[in-house]
């Protein structure tokens, strides 16, 4: 089946445009500050050179510089200038930003990092390492509605830019959070491609030199898009490809004998599933080499599903029973826990035995939530289950979050009022102003949390998406330097035909061999980079077409 998706333009100024709302319906709901600020000592972030200087930029979304663009090597630890409280950290499109408020009202952003090392909420003292830098690492301040010269703050003349207001919600709020998404998007927009040349500068340093090549067109059609600054797409395309020309792979033919002794697989369903069906189950474990009576499914509620007739007697003690699509709705976190009380029952149940995982969709988070917390518990001697698992695979789980959970974040906050497009995208019958959808959001806590923690050291996760998947995007599939595979399946059953594809089962068999993922070529990684970015375009402008109506 042929798909026709939007073009990443669209893409970009849907998100902008529907962002952009948010932040101004914040901002005529924000309270005045009436105290006078307070005095604030700040610091350098680096010990580095400036390599680009503050330049204000005209307009709006005019070229420019608003903020300090420093010369440094990737990997250098990033400070925070003064005391304050981490409003944002994490992602903006394909880069990681933090954001922290002091006292005196300004907001400094740390933008283009390797790696985030705090998360919303945290307190922080000046000094204090929020991450370490990326390539073309960039410091923004902002008080209120202007942008400043963050060098002001270190001793040199202030210079002040009036752009879009941005109100100032208090840290913990959803719409406080959407908004400074908003206002961190309006102050990396106006990077000049400077940024561009510095990310393939990198890409050629850390070996793939082909991309090199193309940083002129590259530059060529940045400056050619009117009016926006697409450098999450842009971006975004660069680290895909890099990742996946870089990453070790399997050439065709090679094979992957199954591993011997016993295992125990172990499925986790997604959102919308039920204990009588759910796509994981189209996994195809034969070809995988486990016995029928070693196959358990986790239940939504705690326990196990009920299982064939011919279930292992030591897995058929374990308590289980049916659940509900409404079941798959409830907390994560909570989920998370309860899977993890699953896997210390199956250790427990076969001790010798080495549990697989395959969680597809919603329940790779759920399995990932797991993770932590039996990495928590072993940490506290109380359980040494995590060192039993073989190979944990996630199949088209939303790792940075879906998109379309975010648009239903908006409709539960009032911008979006018409919801019935995320149900008739999804075909699942889900609520979409419920616990799990709000944890889905790209926006979401879980979602910095899972990204801050990784996986726990020793475990063998990979991950596994379908390159043109409506309702999880490839990209958002995928886990920071853990093995990935993209295959080629799109259309609107990708999603929930993952699971049973063919070339799923052959990337499930590399991982049980110990080897890395299928070999695929350049052009087929370009694809993997720019078709996501084309559907998550189209779902965006979906989320604007019902905004403008509604």
């Amino acid at each position: 089946m042929s798909l026709r998706f939007a073009r990443p333009t669209r893409r970009v100024a849907a998100a902008a445009a529907v962002l952009t709302v948010v932040a101004v319906a914040v901002a005529v709901h924000a309270d005045p500050v009436a105290s006078a600020p307070p005095d604030v000592v700040h610091a350098p972030p680096v010990d580095a050179p400036v390599a680009d200087p503050f330049r204000p930029p005209s307009t709006p979304y005019g070229p420019g510089n608003r903020g300090l663009a420093y010369d440094l090597a990737p990997g250098t630890p990033v400070r925070a200038t003064a005391d304050g409280t981490v409003v944002f950290a994490g992602r903006i499109g394909a880069t990681q930003h933090v954001s922290v408020l002091h006292a005196d009202g300004l907001r400094t952003t740390y933008s283009f990092l390797d790696a985030v090392e705090v998360r919303r909420g945290d307190r922080v003292r000046r000094g204090t390492a929020l991450g370490t830098a990326g390539p073309g690492f960039h410091l923004g301040a902002r008080d209120g509605d202007h942008y400043l010269d963050p060098a002001s703050l270190f001793g040199t003349p202030v210079v002040e830019v009036r752009l879009v207001p941005h109100g100032e919600p208090l840290p913990p709020t959803d719409a406080g959070l959407l908004a400074e998404q908003a206002a961190l998007r309006d102050l990396v927009r106006a990077e000049e491609p400077g940024f561009l040349r510095r990310l393939a500068g990198a890409a050629v340093r850390r070996g793939a030199p082909i991309l090199g090549r193309f940083a002129d067109t590259v530059e060529a059609a940045w400056h050619s898009w009117d009016g926006l600054r697409p450098i999450e797409v842009a971006a975004g395309v660069v680290e895909s490809v890099v990742r996946h020309v870089r990453q070790e792979c399997t050439p065709a033919g090679v094979a992957a004998p199954l591993p011997t002794g016993e295992r125990v697989a172990l499925l986790v369903a997604g959102l919308g599933s039920s204990s009588e069906h759910g796509a994981v189950d189209d996994v195809d474990l034969d070809a995988l080499g486990y016995d029928p009576a070693d196959v358990l499914r986790y239940r939504y509620g705690g326990g196990r599903t009920p299982g064939g007739a011919d279930l292992h007697p030591a897995l058929a003690a374990i308590p289980g029973g049916h659940y509900e699509p409404a079941d798959t709705l409830g907390d994560v976190t909570e989920r998370g826990r309860e899977l993890a009380d699953l896997i210390e029952q199956t250790v427990a149940a076969r001790p010798g035995a080495t549990v697989d995982v395959y969680a597809h969709s919603l329940g790779g988070l759920v399995t990932r939530v797991a993770l932590l917390e039996l990495a928590d518990r072993a940490a506290r001697g109380r359980s040494g289950a995590i060192d039993a698992l073989g190979q944990v695979a996630t199949l088209g789980s939303p790792h940075a979050g879906a998109d379309l959970a975010t648009l239903a974040l908006l409709s539960q906050k009032g911008f979006v009022q018409d919801v019935a497009h995320i149900r008739a995208l999804l075909d699942i019958p889900i609520d979409p102003y419920s616990p799990a959808v709000r944890q889905l959001a790209e926006t979401s806590d879980l979602v910095h949390r899972l990204d801050r923690d990784g996986v726990p050291e020793g475990v063998e996760l990979r991950t596994v998406a379908a390159r043109g998947d409506l309702v999880v995007t490839a990209d958002k599939a995928q886990v920071q330097d853990r093995p990935s595979a993209i295959i080629d399946l799109s259309g609107p059953g990708a999603h929930a035909g993952l699971p049973g594809h063919a070339d799923t089962t052959r990337e499930l068999q590399l991982g049980l061999a110990g080897l890395p993922p299928a070999c695929q070529g350049f052009g087929d990684a370009v694809l993997d980079a720019v078709v996501p970015a084309m559907v998550a375009g189209a779902t965006d402008a979906a989320g604007l077409g019902t905004l403008l109506v509604s």
